[in-house]
């Protein structure tokens, strides 16, 4: 029986299913905050922190950064 270890690669399905949750939950930030130009690269941030941490941060306490492009 193969045992694995936490430094293997990540397969490509499920890197596809943490892209889409990522994205799913940055999207919902963006909701919540109605809809604001120039956050996309900051809610996908908080929403990566949320999926690594395993709980989502109180919006007060997530670190927002301003984007510009």
């Amino acid at each position: 029986m193969k045992q694995t270890h936490h430094n293997d690669p990540i397969h490509a399905t499920n890197t596809h299913v943490i892209h889409e949750a990522i994205a799913s939950r940055a999207y919902e930030l963006w909701l919540q905050d109605g809809k604001p130009d120039n956050c996309s690269e900051a809610n996908w941030l908080e929403a990566e922190g949320e999926l690594a941490t395993g709980r989502r941060l109180p919006r007060g306490d997530a670190p927002r950064l301003p984007v510009s492009f």
